[in-house]
């Protein structure tokens, strides 16, 4: 059956996560991060500096263990490659699709135990956060 959904929509179902985009009180597009109904983060479109790797949680989503992370899209707007590691087996890692939203901003989620999440564009590492658990809902 075909959905309508967007990638973003299609990627959450069934998680405890939601995202929505909005504005800043200065207008600028910002996106909000929820965890179980609990607003956790809110990025606003940037051209300083951005923070490509913005937040990482953990949680379970239909029963299995997994994990999401967020962050600000490159100047170049290329979608960085964001790699989850950890979890029960040491040296386990887990290459995420990931998805632009909004236009200035990715997520990625990827199923299974995980404690770590390192993001790099073009080769170059941009950061690596301990993924935090998530609320329970």
């Amino acid at each position: 059956m075909a959905t309508s959904a967007a990638p973003v929509e299609r990627c959450l179902t069934g998680t405890p996560w939601a995202v929505r985009l909005g504005r800043a009180a200065t207008e600028r597009p910002a996106l909000e991060v929820y965890d179980a109904e609990t607003l956790v983060d809110v990025v606003v479109r940037t051209s300083v500096a951005p923070e490509i790797l913005r937040g990482a949680r953990r949680g379970v989503s239909r029963g299995r263990p997994c994990a999401v992370a967020w962050g600000r899209l490159p100047a170049d707007a290329t979608l960085p490659v964001v790699v989850f590691t950890g979890g029960r087996w040491a040296g386990r890692t887990h290459r995420a699709e990931v998805i632009a939203v909004g236009g200035f901003c990715w997520l990625a989620v990827a199923y299974g135990r995980f404690t770590t999440v390192a993001v790099e564009h073009r080769g170059t590492p941009c950061g690596r956060l301990r993924i935090r658990s998530g609320r329970r809902s």
